[in-house]
Formats: C-alpha cells, structure tokens, sequence
C-alpha cells in the first residue's frame, strides 16, 4: 500500500506552508528534493495516518574555491 504525505516548507520564522500531497516514499523524497533545489528553506513531509516524517535532504555547504597561484 502506498501512503501520501502531505510536504511542507518551513521557513526562517518558523511557520510553515503546505507545498504538495504525493503518493509513495520515493516520490515523496524526489518532491522533497526538487522542492530544495528552488529554495534555501527546509521541506519535510508527514503522512499523518502512521505520524511517519520525512525530512529535507542534508543540503552541502559550498566552499568558494582557491584562488589560483599568480604567476610572478
């Protein structure tokens, strides 16, 4: 059986937005997934007849490169 969960974007101040209600944990995580690609706020989903949660994806910390040696 496959379960919906509801997705949810949770900003700075801590309220919360409904975003979409997907059938199915892999689609559920792919939806998570492409919602944090657009947006630097957390998303999770709940499928709120088993209080299962899915959280964000751990988001990487980009480190500006180094900077190259100069020639001299």
């Amino acid at each position: 059986m496959r379960h919906n969960f509801d997705i949810f974007e949770k900003f700075p101040d801590r309220s919360t937005l409904w975003r979409a209600c997907v059938s199915g944990r892999y689609e559920t995580q792919r939806r998570i997934q492409e919602f944090s690609e657009h947006s630097k706020n957390e998303f999770y989903a709940i499928d709120i007849l088993v209080s299962e949660r899915i959280p964000s994806p751990v988001k990487s910390v980009s480190r500006p490169a180094a900077k190259a040696a100069s020639n001299g």
